[in-house]
Order: C-alpha cells, then sequence, then structure tokens
C-alpha cells in the first residue's frame, strides 16, 4: 500500500481504498462511506474516479451499481 500511495501521490481517502481493496477483492462506494463518514459521498466518487484514471483501480458497473478493483498487475 504504502508503495502505491508514493509513487502515485494519493491522498488519504485514496489510500484507505487501495489498502481496503489489498484486503478484499471488490470494493462500493458505500463501503468506502463508512470508512469515511465526514466526507461527502462525491468527493469519494472523485478519488475512486481518480484512481480509475491512474490505473489503479478498474470500475465494473455504472452508478450505484460501480463496483471498483484494483488494476495494478501483480496485486
Amino acid at each position: 500500500r504504502d508503495v502505491i500511495v508514493r509513487e502515485h501521490s494519493l491522498n488519504e481517502r485514496q489510500a484507505q481504498a487501495v489498502g481496503l481493496l489489498l484486503e478484499q477483492p471488490e470494493l462500493a462506494v458505500e463501503e468506502l462511506e463508512k470508512l469515511c463518514p465526514r466526507v461527502n459521498r462525491r468527493t469519494l466518487q472523485r478519488d475512486l474516479q481518480g484512481l480509475v484514471e491512474k490505473r489503479i483501480l478498474k470500475m465494473t458497473g455504472a452508478a450505484r451499481a460501480a463496483r471498483y478493483r484494483l488494476g495494478i498487475k501483480g496485486l
């Protein structure tokens, strides 16, 4: 996790999302909301989209059905 965070200059919320995905195969924005209860849902969605753009995550589905998986090979 720390290597990915440093290499891609991730913020703390993005680091939490990557850490969670290192422990489980898939993530929904609702799960990230539980980790960051004081953060607006739209902000969390932007954080996850940033990870998709950096090719750290892959997204399947859309809107409320969106799910995220690690997109980095070897992890």
